[in-house]
């Protein structure tokens, strides 16, 4: 969720209220009495649609409420963590659309990520991930957190991990899994989208697919921003990057563990900051077009809808997804027979993405 992030986490109210580092709680070193919440989203045959909350709005929670039969899981982008281990909340938490999505019959989880003011803290994270003592207490404060507030799992998006602590990173998934099991709790873990493996890499080396693959229950393949902040312009996800990450990612991870990312925005770029684009709702792209008179075209090859205009003197290039280019990916998802498809994000996306392109897939209708 990716180099997008940078330029949304600014507008999060960080509430900065620090939720202890309690220990678990209810455990009598009995296993539990069934997997009630874990055997309804897992295993071969489930196909999930999975949506990522984050504080956007009425938009994003008419989203989650609109669409509750088509959404199997959601994962809400409300909790960060500190140097010691202890969590904290950095969005505006409200846990009873958590319990509305439950009730709805989707699954809920508490998604814990690293980003900081305007980008991930590399440097948080490697001070959690490196130290064992501490990684051990935020481990027992995330198994915590899912029995008192009552999540189905935890989502993990901790990202631009130094590539130095590839192997930390893959033993806290490989712990926190072992831990969330024994409570009945679902683990989700996103990882960067690459098709071939650099452990040097700044940005996806951290990534030890097949590590990851084997710990985590599931994994959403972030296969978005082929093209966004501090690249040039192109497309957000074209049908040849796709299939590529995905060739590449089958062979490290299983298929009914994969899911794949689903990017629903739009990004503008502008002539004068060539590096540095404006994400957009699906809306507002579609205003932009509107506006100023232009065609939408269309990339038969890679699967793409773009369209150009020149406002001021400043040439715009924009990419965008619309319900025939997210059709042609989730068939991606089919022919590959993955576990599912992740949105990013709830709120801003094409409504035809759910009468014209979701609408039988999901296991939840």
């Amino acid at each position: 969720m990716k180099r997008y992030l940078t330029l949304i986490v600014v507008s999060i109210i960080i509430l900065g209220s620090v939720l202890s580092g309690c220990s678990q709680v209810g455990d009598n070193g009995q296993p539990p009495q069934a997997e009630a919440s874990r055997k309804d989203v897992l295993g071969p045959g489930k196909r999930v649609v999975f949506g990522f909350y984050t504080d956007s709005g009425t938009k994003a929670k008419d989203s989650v409420t609109n669409n509750i039969k088509l959404l199997d899981e959601v994962a809400f982008f409300w909790y960060s963590f500190e140097e010691n281990g202890k969590l904290k909340r950095v969005g505006n938490v409200d846990l009873s659309l958590k319990e509305a999505t439950q009730k709805g019959g989707a699954k809920a989880y508490a998604l814990i990520h690293n980003m900081g003011v305007d980008q991930f803290d590399s440097q948080l994270a490697h001070q959690v991930l490196a130290n064992q003592a501490i990684r051990g207490d935020l481990i027992k404060n995330l198994v915590a957190l899912t029995i008192e507030e009552n999540w189905d799992g935890v989502a993990i998006d901790i990202e631009k991990i130094p590539p130095d602590d590839r192997n930390n990173y893959s033993t806290f998934i490989n712990e926190l899994h072992s831990a969330l099991k024994v409570k009945d709790k679902v683990l989700n873990v996103s990882i960067a989208a690459k098709y071939q493996d650099v452990p040097t890499d700044l940005w996806s080396g951290a990534f030890d697919y097949a590590a990851i693959g084997k710990a985590a229950d599931q994994v959403v393949l972030m296969t978005y921003e082929e093209h966004g902040l501090s690249t040039t312009q192109g497309p957000i996800a074209s049908q040849g990057w796709v299939n590529r990450v995905i060739n590449f990612t089958i062979d490290k991870i299983p298929r009914d563990k994969i899911v794949m990312g689903l990017p629903v925005y739009a990004s503008n770029w502008a002539s004068n900051k060539p590096t540095v684009p404006t994400y957009l709702s699906y809306a507002k792209a579609m205003e932009l077009a509107m506006k100023n008179d232009v065609r939408i075209l269309y990339d038969e090859t890679q699967q793409v809808p773009h369209f150009t205009f020149t406002e001021a003197g400043v040439r715009h290039e924009i990419y965008l997804e619309n319900v025939r280019s997210l059709t042609a990916k989730l068939d991606i998802a089919k022919k590959n027979q993955l576990h599912g498809v992740a949105i990013w994000k709830l709120g801003i996306e094409d409504p035809t993405l759910w009468t014209d392109v979701l609408k039988d897939y999901g296991s939840h209708q």
